[in-house]
């Protein structure tokens, strides 16, 4: 039994580790934005198509992963003795969690309003061209690029976070992380960072 109980927070943060690279998928979602943009017209052929089902055949996926996360996270901090206060007494556990709920909220919004409406969208450009439904099309996939790009944002400060949760970094080196951070997420949302980190 206490083999059991040793190995048990390895096995937790390998699976709370996995999990958050298994969420970085709005990294890979917008290079494939930005690859489809470069191709052009036209709108709706099978490229759009096959774009459209895997972004939004990743909802349920990324839905599970964000549960993993937080059922791995909250069993984590109780393995190390840490109650509800400890969320609120250590700000790097406290902004995981917030920032793990508005991940959630944010793929809720797309997943039940705005993937809907791209879809319907579709419908409505399959019965023919039509410049003003593709003009709602671009607009509404602009700003579900945008929401990736803030997920994916979220997701990397957790990253960052999730190392200081026991041993912190000096405020200036948290700063510049969070810079470079949102610096990799603009680039990323921009140009799909050709060169990996640039």
């Amino acid at each position: 039994m206490g083999s059991e109980v040793e190995w048990l927070p390895a096995a937790l943060r390998t699976v709370h580790v996995l999990t958050a690279v298994l969420m970085a998928w709005p990294a890979y979602a917008l290079v494939a934005v930005n690859q489809r943009a470069r191709m052009g017209p036209p709108l709706g052929d099978r490229v759009d198509l096959y774009l459209e089902e895997m972004v939004k055949g990743r909802a349920i996926p990324c839905f599970i992963f964000q549960a993993t996360a937080l059922v791995t996270g909250v069993w984590l901090a109780a393995e190390r003795g840490l109650d509800g206060s400890a969320f609120a007494e250590n700000w790097r556990l406290m902004a995981k969690l917030v920032l793990l709920v508005f991940i959630s909220g944010v793929l809720l919004y797309v997943y039940v309003w705005l993937q809907p409406r791209i879809d319907a969208e579709f419908a409505q450009l399959a019965r023919g061209p039509d410049p003003a439904v593709a003009a709602r099309i671009g607009a509404l996939r602009l700003r579900r690029k945008r929401l990736a790009s803030v997920c994916m944002f979220g997701v990397l400060v957790m990253v960052m976070l999730g190392m200081q949760v026991w041993t912190a970094f000096p405020a200036c080196l948290t700063l510049a992380a969070l810079a470079l951070i949102a610096l990799f997420c603009w680039r990323t949302y921009r140009t799909g960072t050709a060169f990996g980190w640039v």
